[in-house]
């Protein structure tokens, strides 16, 4: 009862359900989410071809983050990153998807739903719990099911329109259309780049299938263009864009080969721009190293809400920013049915990369990515013996033990200095920053998955969150959970703001007689408790 009580009071407005809200002058965040995109395919970041005339003013209304990296060059781990503000190489949700079904899961793996160490939260809860209306449409690949008390809204008509009138918002759209399997999917559209300018990174040879899917991957990405520019006409239309922040960023690098799933340049440095209302810095670019596991934190800063000691990430801007970083890190482990584990430190101008399997390729023949024609079209160069050197150095082994570029003249990757003399003394101090790291953080990450998976999921056998427990004193309820770390969703007369919206439980909830209370335990990794309930 007494770690209850101390949770953060919503006042009077959350007392009834529905009931009307005072106007909150508070600023609502919308997030604009694109998927396998890069830095170096937006104009507004310095591209060759700028396709995104929308983006590119939301830049010049907004900061610019040009040392944005993600944790790992692919969606679900760095997804992890982004929900918890913690490293997913710490906390077992490194590997490429842990769950759902899919042909391209590894037979060898249980699937399993990864369990967050106790008191350890969607950030999106402490959110709800300072009385955000908080909306996701629709990406969630958490490494575990969003838990009910993560959003108000998680689907694909989640929308902040559907607030409680005068209630701030927090808002994710995600756009898929950028996603690597749209390069396939997207086929028969008619291309809206001209593949004869598109560039051709040197890690590819120049034919003309690899040209029209790099031209499909602009194409597309100028279909997340016009999502962006319907989003911020729906704020305007709304009389919302003066009060709202509006965040654009991308969930991975990629999503060609050599990009997406790994931890070179192209796979972990994404776009990140902030607008905010007031017109604050804009058009500047901020050149601080910012990493996915700072996205919850700032989220929360930027809303005045102080972050949680646990989380790994520091926030950058807002009323609580940390003092900026010096470097950021990422990891690789099992993308689809391969392994290939990898961990990278990164300052402004070097990289240091260690490969703990060198014995192997760097390129990984997954399935899913063997539907791309650029992908089927390159292998078919390498096996006639027309790549060149640095074109076959990705299917070659074994590789390097460790990995060392000047990022700042080599944006690519190509050239390794890790026998350099010129660089001993950078590489030593990247060493010891990343061995610090690993000392700090990642303990679980060099366990194997399956003593990852059977210690989220003993005997493979997924964990229950116990029902709530009501208590009645003084004429409130007090709710809650035998589960450790669970929070607690709730309802009266079978509704929240909305039929069929739960509440996130935040302290004692006044009922009137003959009110139904229903209410739920919720912790990521665990299945939902069964519904309690009660009558006043």
């Amino acid at each position: 009862m007494k770690r209850i009580e101390k949770l953060t009071s919503l006042s009077v407005l959350l007392l009834a359900a529905g009931s009307a809200f005072a106007q909150d002058d508070r600023p609502n965040i919308l997030c604009l989410v694109c998927e396998d995109t890069s830095l170096p395919y937006f104009g507004c970041f310095g591209g060759e071809l700028d396709v995104t005339p929308t983006i590119g003013e939301l830049a010049r209304e907004g900061v610019r983050y040009t040392n944005f990296y993600t944790v790992h060059g692919v969606s679900a781990p760095s997804r992890h990153a982004l929900i918890t503000g913690m490293y997913p190489s710490a906390t077992g949700a490194n590997n490429m998807r842990t769950r759902g079904a899919s042909e391209y899961f590894p037979k060898w793996v249980k699937q399993y739903d990864v369990v967050l160490p106790e008191g350890v939260k969607c950030y999106t809860e402490y959110l709800r719990a300072q009385g955000y209306y908080c909306t996701n449409n629709v990406k969630t690949d958490y490494q575990f099911a969003s838990p009910l008390t993560a959003w108000d809204e998680c689907s694909k008509n989640a929308h902040w329109k559907h607030a409680p009138e005068g209630m701030p918002f927090f808002a994710i759209f995600n756009f898929t259309v950028s996603h690597e399997s749209f390069v396939w999917k997207n086929a028969d559209k008619p291309l809206t780049v001209d593949p004869k300018k598109v560039p051709v990174p040197p890690y590819f040879p120049d034919t003309e299938i690899v040209r029209r899917d790099i031209a499909r991957v602009y194409s597309n990405l100028q279909l997340v263009d016009q999502l962006v520019a319907e989003k911020l006409q729906e704020l305007r239309d709304a009389g919302k864009l003066d009060n709202t922040i509006v965040i654009f960023y991308s969930d991975n690098g990629g999503p060609l080969l050599r990009q997406k799933r790994t931890v070179y340049e192209a796979g972990l440095h994404v776009p990140l721009i902030i607008r905010y209302p007031d017109g604050k810095g804009a058009g500047t670019t901020d050149d601080r190293m910012c990493s996915f596991v700072d996205i919850p934190p700032t989220m929360m800063s930027l809303l005045g809400i102080m972050p949680p000691s646990y989380m790994h990430g520091k926030a950058f801007a807002g009323a609580y920013p940390a003092p900026a970083r010096e470097y950021i890190y990422g990891a690789a482990d099992r993308c689809d049915e391969f392994v290939d584990k990898i961990g990278t430190v990164r300052d402004k101008r070097y990289q240091y990369i260690r490969n703990y399997m060198p014995e192997i390729p760097g390129y990984m023949d997954a399935a899913f990515r063997r539907q791309m024609p650029l992908m089927l079209d390159i292998l078919k160069e390498r096996d006639a013996g027309r790549l060149n050197e640095i074109q076959m150095s990705y299917f070659t082994a074994p590789r390097p033990k460790e990995e060392f570029y000047d990022v700042q003249n080599d944006p690519h990757n190509l050239n390794n200095l890790i026998d350099d003399p010129a660089y001993q003394t950078e590489i030593a101090r990247l060493r010891a920053a990343y061995e610090q790291w690993l000392h700090e953080y990642n303990s679980m990450w060099f366990w194997s998955e399956v003593e990852i998976s059977e210690y989220m999921q003993p005997g493979g056998v997924k964990r229950v969150a116990e029902k709530p427990v009501f208590v009645v004193e003084a004429g409130r309820v007090s709710i809650f959970s035998p589960t450790p770390g669970a929070s607690i969703a709730y309802r009266i007369n079978g509704q929240g703001y909305s039929p069929k919206h739960w509440m996130l439980y935040t302290g004692p909830v006044k009922l009137n007689p003959g009110d139904k209370l229903e209410a739920v335990s919720a912790r990521a990794g665990y299945t939902q408790s069964e519904v309690a309930s009660m009558t006043f």
